[in-house]
């Protein structure tokens, strides 16, 4: 393994942590789109009344541990469509908020995904300019298979998901950048 790809794939990981820093705590990237349940307590308690367990639930809700017959589809169908609709992910037990855990967590993710990039673009084309397009090429692939999908599928909301757009395009131009800047040059010649 080149030791050069190891810390592109280390400096590109510390240049999205800090992207991520700046852009949910500096710029407020990620807010648009979530509001504040000013009953919460209410929620909280029917939740803990009538969701046993930790995992996604979907309202309305349909049993995916069996195949649903068509009298239950229809009947989903018809709910969905009279509304509300909603995607939770329910944890049963609490969890801080932005802890130490939390982040190493995250940094760890940026670093992996960064190494990935790093041996992509250790076989791309030279030139830090493509690089650094493929790495924000990288991003809006991701932002649109994963990020689209959830629009798409679940309904999260439209202000949302652009800026999921901006934070994965733009971090991942800027770390496509770092790490093009690490990477050792080619030659023009691919092999």
């Amino acid at each position: 393994m080149n030791m050069r790809i190891v810390l592109a794939g280390i400096a590109g990981g510390i240049a999205m942590f800090m992207w991520g820093f700046v852009s949910h705590m500096v710029i407020g990237v990620g807010s648009h789109g979530m509001k504040y349940m000013p009953n919460d307590a209410q929620v909280v308690a029917a939740m803990k009344a009538n969701m046993p367990e930790s995992g996604i639930y979907f309202v309305p809700g349909l049993d995916m541990t069996r195949e649903p017959t068509a009298e239950e589809w229809a009947a989903a169908e018809q709910k969905a469509a009279a509304g509300p609709t909603a995607f939770v992910v329910y944890n049963t037990s609490g969890m801080g908020l932005m802890t130490p855990a939390q982040l190493g967590g995250e940094f760890a993710s940026n670093v992996l995904g960064a190494l990935v990039v790093a041996f992509i673009l250790s076989w791309s084309a030279p030139g830090i300019g493509r690089r650094t397009m493929i790495g924000g090429l990288i991003g809006l692939a991701g932002w649109l298979s994963i990020d689209v999908s959830y629009w798409n599928w679940y309904r999260f909301p439209s202000a949302f998901i652009v800026d999921e757009m901006i934070e994965q395009v733009v971090g991942w131009l800027l770390t496509g950048l770092v790490i093009a800047l690490v990477l050792p040059k080619r030659s023009s010649t691919l092999s």
